[in-house]
């Protein structure tokens, strides 16, 4: 398996970042999607909870043991409506979707695990752009919060400390650049003849 692109999706519209993403899968990349719970959903947060709430009571009525099952927590309401993208022909047993849902991972916040990588976006689905000036939105970690998702303060709380944690690095990396900087321009100084020479060869 390939290196997985992170996409960070915080700002962006569910319905649209997850159309893109679900491409991707079926074109046979990994996808890692961070930050699920700061996904923007267009409509008013009241809107949203009185569709989701309705969405909770459809079950099974003779066996609620097979099914529908509800997701609280973002990352999986978001895994959801990426397995009806990809699988939506065949109910959820089409073998290539079932393939390309293996090649998705979906977190709350940033794990360690990918707190150093490249995170990116999609600027076709982020909401300052597509979304017009004064409509109502509202957050994906609000919306499953008040549905029964039990993690937010756990996740807020590691958040603060990753951030923590990355303004300590790139402390540390400024002074030890500027120590870097110094330290060439000292032997620059004492290598005059040889730095002229080497500038002269474009080094």
């Amino acid at each position: 398996m390939g290196k997985a692109t992170v996409i960070d999706m915080k700002g962006h519209l569910m319905g649209r970042v997850c159309g893109i993403v679900a491409k991707k899968l079926m074109n046979g990349e990994n996808i890692t999607l961070v930050r699920c719970e700061e996904t923007n959903i267009s409509g008013s947060f009241i809107r949203n909870k009185i569709k989701k709430l309705d969405f909770l009571r459809k079950r099974t009525l003779t066996n609620p043991g097979r099914g529908p099952f509800h997701h609280r927590a973002p990352s999986a309401m978001i895994e959801r409506t990426l397995r009806g993208m990809v699988t939506k022909n065949a109910r959820n047993h089409c073998k290539r979707g079932k393939v390309a849902m293996k090649r998705l991972k979906c977190y709350e916040g940033i794990p360690k695990n990918v707190e150093r990588e490249k995170r990116l976006v999609c600027p076709s689905a982020l909401r300052v752009l597509r979304l017009a000036p004064g409509r109502n939105y509202c957050r994906l970690g609000r919306l499953s919060h008040e549905l029964g998702w039990k993690n937010q303060e756990i996740i807020a709380k590691l958040e603060t400390e990753r951030k923590e944690r990355g303004l300590k690095y790139f402390a540390t990396k400024k002074a030890d650049d500027k120590l870097w900087a110094e330290a060439k321009a000292e032997a620059g100084k004492e290598l005059s003849k040889e730095s002229a020479l080497l500038a002269k060869y474009g080094y």
